[in-house]
């Protein structure tokens, strides 16, 4: 994981939007990250060692909420291109399974936003 950019975000800070076209992906090594429905509230927030922007994974992937830094905030950033060459060296049966499982995360969080 050495090899990703650090990144650093200021409270309140947008990290990215709803609708953004998703292509990155983030883990949290400092810091909390709030993660906002369309109308900008927040419905849920995201600590230390967790990861958001998942859709990253997903071909074509459109971000289904914003994200916002909530205090000072330090992320690994992984790009689509290299998450994918990630993915690339691994069976071809996990790749399938794990975009189910990104597509029933995206929908959790849509449903917990009110979205559905």
């Amino acid at each position: 994981m050495s090899d990703f950019p650090i990144v650093s975000y200021a409270n309140g800070e947008r990290i990215f939007t709803a609708g953004d076209l998703a292509d990155q992906l983030f883990f949290i090594q400092q810091g909390q990250v709030e993660l906002l429905d369309a109308q900008g509230h927040v419905f849920t927030t995201l600590n230390s060692g967790e990861s958001f922007g998942e859709q990253a994974f997903l071909s074509g992937g459109i971000r289904g909420a914003s994200a916002q830094a909530a205090g000072e905030v330090v992320c690994l950033k992984i790009s689509s291109e290299q998450a994918n060459q990630m993915m690339a060296g691994t069976s071809p049966l996990l790749v399938p399974v794990f975009e189910a499982l990104l597509l029933q995360l995206n929908m959790s969080n849509a449903l917990r936003a009110g979205n559905l």
